[in-house]
């Protein structure tokens, strides 16, 4: 019958077509997602390499489907589950590499420091016994701080003017001072070897003693040489030190345009100071005389950052941790001048004295303190630069060294007292540690 209406066909959906490629994108974003923290876990090279696969898997497999003359529903769901495959598949060989990374380089790295001093050439090197596990990969770290003179390490099995035929384990390439490098060292057997400069081979010597177990450590004795702040943090959280004799110590500022140093306490209190060392604003180095302390356990941390936190233990000189200390072991170390005093007992003495200094806008409200003479002063100091670091140091003029006072780092807003030491009557120079462009005149009389 010519006059009866054909059926309506079928309307299709527009749902679906969109759908099918939206699901298939958000499976191919979840699987890449997990691959690439996969990648995140290895090494750069082997994540790059992976990557690479994948990417070329990824492209061989749609520019199959692309080579069809229709390309459909059905070849969508193909190059989805091409990809997903592909990258599964990488993504075995990912974690696999990675596990692998991670068993051969869970262990920590051990880091041996050698410091060439100024004058090394005649005095020899700063640390002149190393200790370090035995059968385990080593660093050494050399620090060469004779400026315009060439130095080494060289670890061999004997000293080769005693021994032409020992075995050279390590030969570092010469290095000019001032300047660091590191050496790379195989994992030596349990026994002593022999390291020397080859530049200077009968004053600048040494021995390195392997054990199974052995802590890595620096100088003679265990003692710590060094300690680096970099990334706002130290390279290590414990120094370990030799009682009864100072400590010649290395502070490496590795942040740029950032101050740091480094101070001892007897405890995590903070409240009394072995120990402060000049602050170092980075890239640069300091110079530290660590003073004799009794044995037992310190804190240490940065004034500036006080997050940056660590743990000094101090051994006795035969070896071995010594007890804790009983009492406040301050009264019998040894600090610099530069460790505040004891607190005074007596009030503040009446009379055209300054009593209050006040940093405020990066500057002191006042650029004279007047001081009484011949007796200890309490002093107090408002730090109202919200954030900001400050302290008052005195000194005996303005090369602003040799302190004769430093007041604790105070970060403001805070207010602190400090207790000033007797004084003879003179006129002498004060500034801010972290400002040194905030000073003045101390006036004692």
């Amino acid at each position: 019958m010519t006059g009866e209406p054909k059926a309506p066909r079928p309307r299709q959906s527009l749902l679906l077509p969109v759908l099918i490629p939206l699901v298939i994108l958000i499976g191919i974003g979840i699987v890449l997602w997990g691959f690439s923290r996969l990648l995140l876990r290895m090494e750069p090279h082997a994540a790059t390499a992976t990557a690479l696969v994948t990417a070329a898997g990824i492209v061989t497999v749609v520019g199959i489907v692309a080579s069809r003359k229709r390309v459909g529903t059905g070849s969508l769901l193909t190059v989805g589950i091409g990809v997903c495959g592909v990258a599964m598949l990488a993504s075995g060989a990912a974690l696999l590499l990675a596990s692998n990374g991670e068993e051969q380089g869970g262990a920590p790295t051990v880091i041996l420091t050698v410091t060439a001093p100024s004058g090394a050439a005649a005095s020899g090197f700063q640390n002149n016994s190393l200790t370090a596990p035995s059968d385990t990969p080593f660093t050494i770290t050399f620090d060469n701080q004779d400026a315009g003179v060439e130095h080494d390490v060289v670890v061999a099995s004997a000293d080769p003017a005693k021994d032409p035929n020992a075995t050279k384990y390590v030969e570092g390439a010469g290095v000019t001072g001032v300047s660091t490098i590191d050496y790379a060292s195989p994992a030596l057997p349990a026994g002593k070897y022999f390291f020397y400069c080859k530049f200077h081979p009968t004053t600048m010597t040494g021995t390195l003693t392997t054990s199974p177990g052995a802590s890595a450590e620096g100088s003679g004795g265990g003692v710590s040489t060094s300690i680096t702040a970099s990334g706002l943090q130290f390279n290590t959280d414990s120094l370990t030190f030799v009682a009864g004799k100072p400590t010649q110590f290395t502070f490496n500022n590795d942040d740029a345009g950032v101050p740091h140093n480094l101070a001892i306490y007897t405890d995590s209190s903070a409240k009394k100071n072995l120990f402060r060392g000049e602050i170092v604003t980075g890239v640069a180095k300091g110079n530290y005389t660590i003073p004799a302390l009794k044995p037992g356990t310190y804190f240490f941390r940065c004034d500036i950052h006080t997050d940056m936190t660590g743990t000094v233990t101090v051994t006795p000189a035969g070896g071995g941790t010594g007890p804790p200390p009983s009492g406040p072991p301050a009264s019998s170390a040894a600090p610099p001048t530069s460790a505040a005093p004891p607190p005074s007992s007596g009030a503040p003495p009446p009379g055209g004295d300054t009593t209050t200094v006040t940093a405020s806008g990066l500057a002191f409200d006042t650029q004279t303190i007047t001081l009484p003479a011949n007796k200890p002063y309490t002093l107090t100091f408002d730090n109202q630069d919200s954030g900001v670091p400050h302290d008052i140091a005195i000194f005996p003029d303005a090369s602003a060294t040799n302190p004769l006072f430093t007041g604790p780092i105070v970060v403001g807003v805070n207010t602190v007292q400090y207790q000033i030491p007797a004084l003879k009557p003179g006129s002498y120079y004060f500034h801010c540690d972290v400002h040194p462009d905030m000073n003045g005149t101390v006036t004692v009389g």
